[in-house]
C-alpha cells in the first residue's frame, strides 16, 4: 500500500498545516467509505470545488504580472491552457500526489492513482485545503506562492511561445463563413484500460469527414481533429484564392 504520510506531502508543498485535516480531506477521494469505526471521512470534492475558483483567480494574476502584453482574450486562452485537466495531473504526477491519495478499493484496483481526471481534482482540492489552512496568515498570499512555483515549469518566459489556441472554436467560425453550417464532432474508436485510455475523435462538416484527432480525453482529441481540418479548410481556401 502506498504510503499516505500527511507531513512528507505537505512539505512538498512547502506548507505545515495548522489544520493537516483539511489535508487529509483533499486527498481523500470519494470512493473512500464515509464512515469507518464510527468516524466521518468527508472526501475532497467539496473543496475541489473551492481549488477550481482559487486557482482561476491566482493563475489569472500571475499570467497578468507575468505576460502584461496580452489582452483578455490572449490571456483567458492562455489560462485555459493551464487550468485543465491534462497540466493539472502532470503537477500532480510531479508531486507524486498519486501515492498519498486515499482511495476506495475499486478505485485502487483500477488504477486511480494514475487516472489523470482524478489527480488533478485531487490538485484543486489541495490548493484548497492551503487556502483555508493559510487564511488567518494571509492565505491568498501564501496559496499565490505554492501556485506560482508549482506552474513556474510550465510558463514560457515569452507569451508569444504558449501554444493555446482553440481549434474548435476556429475551425467553427471558418466554416460559418465559408458553408454557413456547424461542425459535428463523433467518437470513432477508444483503447486502452480506464485510466490510460485514448479516444479518437473525428469532426464531420455536412456529413463529411474533415479530420480525426486522438487523445486522452474527448476533448483534447476533438481539439486535434479540429486542428486538422482547419488545416486542411485554410490549405483548399488559399488554393482556391
Amino acid at each position: 500500500m502506498p504510503t499516505n504520510d500527511l507531513n512528507r506531502f505537505a512539505r512538498l508543498l512547502g506548507h505545515r498545516f495548522r489544520h493537516p485535516e483539511l489535508l487529509e480531506q483533499a486527498l481523500t477521494h470519494k470512493s473512500v467509505p464515509s464512515e469507518v469505526d464510527g468516524e466521518l471521512r468527508p472526501n475532497n470534492e467539496r473543496l475541489e470545488f473551492l481549488g477550481d475558483a482559487v486557482l482561476d483567480l491566482l493563475v489569472s494574476e500571475l499570467l497578468m504580472e507575468r505576460f502584461p502584453d496580452l489582452d483578455e482574450g490572449g490571456l483567458s486562452k492562455f489560462r485555459a491552457s493551464l487550468v485543465n485537466e491534462a497540466l493539472l495531473s502532470r503537477i500532480a504526477i510531479r508531486l507524486d500526489l498519486g501515492m498519498f491519495l486515499r482511495l476506495g478499493r475499486g478505485e485502487e484496483m483500477t488504477g486511480g492513482r494514475k487516472k489523470p481526471s482524478l489527480l488533478a481534482d485531487a490538485l484543486e482540492a489541495v490548493i484548497a485545503a492551503l487556502y483555508l489552512d493559510s487564511r488567518s496568515e494571509g492565505g491568498v498570499e501564501k496559496t499565490a506562492q505554492v501556485v506560482e512555483q508549482l506552474f513556474d515549469e510550465e510558463l514560457p518566459r515569452d507569451s508569444s511561445a504558449f501554444i493555446s489556441r482553440d481549434y474548435k472554436s476556429e475551425l467553427q467560425e471558418l466554416v460559418q463563413k465559408l458553408l454557413s453550417t456547424l461542425c459535428l464532432y463523433e467518437l470513432v474508436g477508444e483503447e486502452g484500460p480506464d485510466h490510460e485510455k485514448e479516444f479518437e475523435m473525428a469532426v464531420l462538416i455536412n456529413n463529411q469527414e474533415y479530420g480525426r484527432g486522438k487523445g486522452t480525453s474527448k476533448k483534447e482529441a476533438s481539439q486535434v481533429a479540429a486542428q486538422s481540418a482547419l488545416e486542411q479548410l485554410q490549405q483548399g481556401s488559399s488554393q482556391a484564392g
